[in-house]
């Protein structure tokens, strides 16, 4: 009947429409579910994620600021250190010696009284360290010029007298500054002005079918002595021109004092 009909009508249109409202729903949020995960996707992909190729650049460059600054720092520290070495005391270093120098002169630890020695212990046959050490002592002396300061006298002692006989000590003598004054004697001679400095020396890397072919082994160190012959410092193979020449000033004042 009309009635019937009408009654199903009202009742299953808004059914229909309840339906079509959830179908669409669905379809709407299933939309936007996939755009979702394509936006996560996107995210993780371009920078989503904590870590990028733009954050690993600044972490890096945060780190190697940092380590740049640890070695200016331990740099600073460590030249700091070094300047504020304080000497108590006096070493025990030093004591008469009797040698000959390069042009046969007969020579004493006496025969320098009234200059300040800058003193070096080597050998001619040396094929690196020593000519090294002997251009140091050139350059200090030239600094020293420079400066306007003078009476400075420079040794070389050999710790080899079987070799560094007075011609080799003449021949050495030219290839470094001219104010060097070379000295040898015999092993007594040499043996008791070492053991008065203390310098270590053995021979090394001999020839079992040569017996002039061999090093020695040295300790690598500039003694300044005093006018009156006492020890006042002493400079590592370490140790710039500069801060040795500063030293030598420091004392050639002193004693104008």
């Amino acid at each position: 009947s009309f009635s019937s009909m009408s009654f199903f009508y009202r009742c299953s249109v808004p059914r229909r429409l309840k339906v079509t409202n959830c179908f669409s729903n669905s379809i709407r949020i299933s939309q936007g579910a996939r755009f979702s995960r394509k936006k996560d996707f996107k995210s993780s992909l371009y920078g989503g994620s904590p870590i990028t190729f733009i954050t690993l650049g600044v972490a890096a460059s945060i780190f190697g600021g940092i380590l740049f600054y640890y070695d200016l720092e331990k740099e600073k520290k460590v030249k700091k250190v070094s300047e504020e070495v304080i000497t108590i005391g006096k070493a025990s270093l030093g004591g008469p010696w009797v040698l000959v120098d390069h042009d046969g002169i007969p020579r004493t630890d006496a025969s320098y009284r009234g200059k300040f020695c800058l003193l070096y212990f080597g050998f001619t046959y040396c094929p690196d360290i020593c000519p090294s050490e002997l251009v140091k002592v050139g350059n200090i002396m030239k600094t020293l010029d420079k400066k306007g300061y003078k009476g400075l006298q420079p040794l070389f002692i050999s710790v080899d007298p079987s070799r560094d006989t007075i011609g080799q000590m003449k021949n050495y003598s030219q290839d470094f500054h001219k104010d060097i004054v070379y000295l040898t004697g015999t092993k007594d001679q040499v043996a008791a002005a070492t053991k008065a400095y203390r310098v270590y020396f053995s021979k090394a890397n001999e020839n079992e079918n040569d017996d002039d072919d061999y090093l020695v082994d040295h300790s690598i160190v500039l003694y300044l002595i005093s006018p009156e012959g006492e020890f006042l410092e002493f400079f590592t193979q370490r140790t710039q021109v500069i801060d040795i020449v500063d030293k030598i000033i420091f004392h050639m004042k002193q004693r104008k004092q």
